[in-house]
């Protein structure tokens, strides 16, 4: 009897014996394909269904699970494989959110591994988790990829039931080998990124090369930095009194209606971190807008949560510009990355600020007068001919008064070239004060002015109005101590005398000469 019970032992033995080298076999047959499966240029972040379901057998889970998130934006299962609570279906297409509860959340925090033996005695619980009917279960965080955590986790159902060395064993391995896939895929992320911040750098460089205005290099540097730099969305920032006015030239669809409505009212100067670059004279780079003291409410309650403000313009920051770029919902901090690329731009946008004011500068001193500052004969015939189009266009009225001032040659032989520039720079004054603000004057000769003014039409007394102006003109240079001085003045007007920009300037020159040859027979 006791010889029998002794084979039946030692079968036992052997059994179990079998049964071990058996499961071993499984186990390392699984990790074999595992680590295969896991270099091979697929997606690092999961395993296919087929060894997720082989996980699940060899240790006696209900339920495997593989997924991505975040504590803001809640989490993604990419794998759900096995028979479960039909309550967990909704989670193939929907986030699940941190304020669901449950221990799942410290885990992505910590990322260190829980195994939960008895999950309705376990402290911390979801009441979702509970109402599935979850037993024991297993959350082993595996690392990040492009800042999203990623988490194994094994459900049981049922009847509680102890997770055993082999099955966290296997369940660590597992979770290891994703470690290191997810590893080595965000090496490779890394690496692409860094090939695009470099090519992202040259083309805005090269944005200096182009005759574009600032806010068409601001547009197009800011469609560049976008995808390598993520951001959301990107301001010029532009003092004007004691507000900083805010123009928008780039955003997302992550940026709400009410977000550019808020950018584009702009902030008072006390309230605006642009204004304080430009006091500083350096960029600052905010990772986290909830916390900064200097913040907006309404802006942090639109989830703005990171932004950057770069100088444009050096020196007086009350006409300053500033460049903001800016990150909706949960981001990461600014990189170095993308603080050279930021830097980079300015520099781009400045050398076109400069340029554009060189061109502006330019333009304006070829149009304009260098004595009087009136415009010359050249912006006469670009404001005529614009003029006389807009007239056109609505119906309206336009008269072009031919001035000739009489005795400055009398002046300059007299009292000098001097006195004779102040005569002219005195008429020039003088024409401001008579005329509209909306009146266009011109110096076209040495003694020859034009004043373009606008009116209904038919012109009526308009006509009259305009030449009594030139004689309020002439009383008060007389009164400025040119009390010799006189003038002659021809108007033609649209459409009643002609109708094309030539024979308008001939017409005015013919009626202005007429009455000086009156003036000489007097």
């Amino acid at each position: 009897m006791h010889k029998l019970a002794r084979v039946r032992a030692q079968l036992r033995t052997a059994l179990n014996s079998v049964a071990q080298a058996q499961a071993r076999t499984a186990d390392a047959e699984y990790l074999a394909h595992l680590m295969f499966e896991l270099d091979a240029p697929s997606d690092a972040r999961v395993i296919s269904g087929q060894r997720a379901e082989r996980l699940r057998r060899l240790t006696q889970a209900d339920q495997i699970c593989i997924s991505f998130g975040t504590l803001r934006q809640g989490v993604q299962f990419l794998v759900l494989q096995g028979d479960g609570p039909s309550q967990f279906e909704l989670f193939r297409q929907q986030r699940f959110q941190r304020a669901q509860g449950g221990v799942f959340w410290e885990r992505i925090e910590s990322g260190e591994a829980l195994f939960v033996d008895d999950y309705p005695r376990s402290p911390t619980t979801s009441p979702f988790m509970l109402q599935a009917g979850v037993s024991a279960v297993a959350h082993l965080p595996f690392g990040q990829l492009d800042g999203e955590v990623g988490v194994l986790t094994a459900f049981r159902f049922g009847v509680p039931r102890p997770w055993t060395p082999r099955e966290r064993t296997l369940l660590e391995v597992t979770a290891r080998a994703l470690g290191q896939a997810v590893s080595r895929a965000q090496t490779i992320l890394e690496l692409a990124r860094a090939v695009k911040f470099s090519t992202a750098i040259a083309q805005v460089a090269r944005l200096t090369e182009t005759p574009l205005g600032l806010h068409e290099t601001a547009q197009q540097a800011a469609g560049i930095m976008a995808d390598p730099a993520r951001f959301d969305f990107a301001v010029l920032a532009q003092v004007d009194g004691e507000r900083v006015i805010h123009h928008l030239q780039f955003r997302n669809a992550r940026v709400s209606a009410e977000l550019v409505r808020l950018i584009e009212l702009g902030l008072p100067r006390t309230q605006s971190l642009a204004w304080m670059s430009l006091q500083r004279n350096e960029a600052l780079f905010i990772d986290r807008y909830q916390d900064s003291p200097v913040r907006v409410e309404a802006l942090a309650n639109e989830d703005v949560q990171a932004l950057a403000f770069v100088p444009l313009t050096m020196g007086d920051p009350a006409h300053g510009l500033a460049l903001i770029i800016g990150r909706v919902g949960d981001s990461p901090p600014w990189s170095v990355q993308d603080q050279d690329l930021f830097l980079t731009a300015a520099q781009s946008l400045r050398l076109s600020y400069e340029r554009q004011h060189s061109m502006d500068h330019l333009r304006e001193a070829a149009l304009t007068d260098p004595l009087t500052q009136l415009g010359n004969r050249r912006a006469l015939e670009d404001a005529l001919e614009l003029a006389l189009a807009e007239a056109r266009e609505t119906r309206s009225g336009l008269s072009l008064i031919s001035i000739d001032l009489d005795g400055l040659k009398a002046v300059n032989d007299c009292d000098g070239h001097e006195r004779g520039d102040a005569l002219l720079v005195g008429f020039a004054s003088s024409l401001r004060l008579a005329f509209r603000g909306e009146d266009a004057l011109f110096r076209v000769g040495g003694d020859e002015f034009v004043v373009l003014v606008k009116h209904p039409s038919p012109a009526g007394a308009a006509v009259g109005g305009s030449l009594s102006r030139v004689r309020v003109a002439v009383d008060q240079l007389r009164r400025g101590g040119f009390d010799q001085v006189d003038v002659s003045a021809g108007i033609a007007t649209f459409p009643e005398d002609r109708d094309d920009v030539t024979q308008l300037l001939r017409l005015s020159d013919q009626r202005m000469y007429l009455q000086k040859q009156e003036h000489r027979q007097r």
